[in-house]
């Protein structure tokens, strides 16, 4: 009997010291977890662990295995990215916030009516245009409207990275009687004006130029008179060359203002 009790006893703790080791053993092959969570500025971005794509942040209380990481975060539309080491503590949440530098701004255009066309050098599109990927820096931008009636605008801007640059225009109608126009209307009565002069000044010289031709061809002898008439010729000759010259000099200066 006694011999009975020592073997049941015997077997108890053989299957307990069994069981002590089974699950001591399974303990020191258990993994322990923690968690991390990603929180970026912009968001979106994409977030890669030891070169495995987790997703987009922002990423709440991942789990993962406990140890040292190295985690990466790349914006695939700035092309920036940032990379540093984390260590993942068992039981515990690694927070992991960062702010991503952008490499280039945002140059947004709108115009009163739409439609312009926007050009740095080259043409960018039509209003409403938005431009994300603009190289930090000074910039002439050119805004012009494909109907010529609206007089184009000229803006001088600098473009921070990661700023957004934003122009409102409303274009004005070209006045039909602008300073150009009117300063060619003023030439081109000038030269006309002057042309008409020259040519009654040219009746006028003739005119006198035969009564004291006549006068004298009659042996008049009404010198004084002669005089007068030839005197009046002259002055009308000198007067048409002024005219003539006067004319010309204000079709030059309608050719020059209109190639101009």
């Amino acid at each position: 009997m006694n011999t009975m009790n020592r073997m049941k006893k015997l077997t108890c703790l053989m299957y307990t010291l069994f069981f002590s080791i089974l699950m001591n053993t399974l303990r020191a092959y258990a993994v322990e977890e923690g968690s991390i969570t990603v929180t970026t500025d912009p968001e979106g971005v994409e977030v890669w662990l030891d070169d495995k794509y987790l997703g987009d942040s922002p990423i709440e209380n991942r789990k993962l295995k406990t140890g040292r990481y190295t985690i990466k975060l790349v914006d695939p539309i700035q092309q920036v990215s940032a990379t540093e080491e984390v260590l993942i503590q068992p039981n515990q949440t690694t927070l992991v916030e960062k702010t991503l530098k952008a490499k280039f701004g945002t140059l947004k255009v709108d115009s009163d009516p739409e439609g312009a066309e926007v050009y740095i050098s080259t043409s960018l599109g039509k209003t409403p245009l938005e431009n994300n990927f603009m190289n930090p820096g000074k910039y002439r931008i050119d805004i012009k409207h494909p109907k010529t009636k609206y007089e184009p605008v000229t803006e001088e801007i600098t473009i921070p990275a990661g700023k957004t640059v934003e122009l409102e225009n409303t274009l004005v109608k070209t006045s039909k009687f602008d300073k150009k126009a009117i300063v060619r209307l003023v030439l081109g009565a000038g030269a006309i004006g002057c042309f008409v002069w020259a040519i009654i000044e040219q009746g006028v010289h003739k005119e006198n130029q035969a009564y004291a031709d006549d006068l004298k061809i009659q042996q008049s002898t009404d010198v004084d008179k002669i005089q007068e008439y030839e005197d009046e010729a002259e002055a009308a000759a000198v007067k048409r060359t002024i005219g003539i010259i006067g004319g010309s000099l204000c079709v030059i200066g309608f050719e020059i203002v209109a190639f101009f």
